[in-house]
């Protein structure tokens, strides 16, 4: 399940100016060339990289949406394979001609756009709170920024891009998420019938929303699926469907966040499902019934969880 609302500062930031610690050392002046910096990544012909950093495990708060009304990027955390690339564009070529170049490349082997914009307008801020300090894309603060970011199946998971270009540079990130850090783990209908036998509740492990949101992510398909299916195999079982957050944020904010989040299940299941409303109840708890220490990430994430509760 995604953050409630505010995801922990990745620690990765991208001032610009030389290279991280830890980097390899940028091709000063060298071509790039097509799937030497990055299998995923055709680079826009006449590019030159200047920085590339390949961490083997690090979190990633990648841009998804803008807020107008509270003048914020909104952002989706995500942990895996990063590589980060950095590009100086070729002289006499328009950001909108050398994005359209990627996302066309990017699209033909597999890539769903999440999201993209143009301008400072559709884009948001870039100082406030600023791209380099949420992911390291360091765009300045001019207008003329393009971004788009995605998803695709890539190994045993899934693989994020997201770009962004400047008149002059390029940015280019990709996170490679295994299977099981995307949301794609496995939960059947038998499991959480014992669970519910044994407890009288069990934990829906596989359900992700947007980040601060009620949205339901594609991910959460699998785990929808199978609780479908354990409705179906007992006709008389009614559950309570109840969304729980970390305590990051405002009490009653999350408090409303997590009916939201519930509601969103209970409407998914009866609408794309067939399960009769009837059989179904939603409830939002906030962060008032912990798991696990909210003082960590790590308890954080366990927090965040949707219940069902035989009824």
């Amino acid at each position: 399940m995604h953050p409630s609302g505010q995801g922990s500062r990745s620690g990765i930031g991208d001032r610009g100016a030389g290279p991280h610690p830890g980097a390899s050392a940028p091709a000063q002046n060298a071509p790039a060339a097509a799937g030497t910096d990055h299998p995923l990544i055709i680079p826009y012909t006449g590019s030159t990289l200047r920085q590339r950093q390949a961490d083997a495990f690090n979190e990633y708060r990648r841009i998804v949406g803008h807020d107008t009304r509270a003048r914020q990027v909104q952002t989706e955390r995500l942990e895996g394979k990063l590589t980060r690339l950095r590009y100086d564009n070729p002289p006499g070529r328009s950001s909108l001609e050398v994005i359209r170049n990627y996302r066309d490349a990017l699209t033909v082997q597999g890539l769903n756009v999440d999201y993209e914009c143009n301008g400072r307008d559709e884009c948001g801020s870039i100082r406030n709170p600023g791209w380099n300090t949420l992911n390291g894309m360091n765009v300045g603060a001019g207008g003329d920024v393009r971004y788009f970011t995605g998803r695709m199946r890539w190994g045993a998971g899934n693989a994020y891009v997201s770009v962004a270009v400047t008149p002059v540079l390029t940015y280019v990130h990709v996170l490679e998420a295994a299977a099981m850090d995307t949301g794609m783990v496995s939960v059947d209908a038998a499991a959480l019938a014992a669970g519910l036998a044994r407890d009288g509740r069990v934990e829906v492990q596989g359900i992700y929303f947007d980040t601060g949101r009620a949205s339901l992510r594609p991910e959460s398909r699998e785990a929808l699926e199978q609780v479908a299916l354990l409705m179906r195999g007992q006709p008389e079982l009614r559950l309570n469907v109840v969304g729980h957050t970390d305590s990051t944020g405002d009490f009653q904010a999350n408090i409303q966040l997590s009916q939201n989040r519930a509601e969103a299940v209970r409407l998914a299941l009866t609408a794309q499902y067939g399960i009769d409303a009837g059989r179904l109840s939603a409830q939002g708890v906030g962060s008032a019934l912990p798991v696990a220490d909210n003082d960590t990430e790590e308890g954080r994430a366990r927090n965040r969880r949707v219940e069902l509760v035989r009824q």
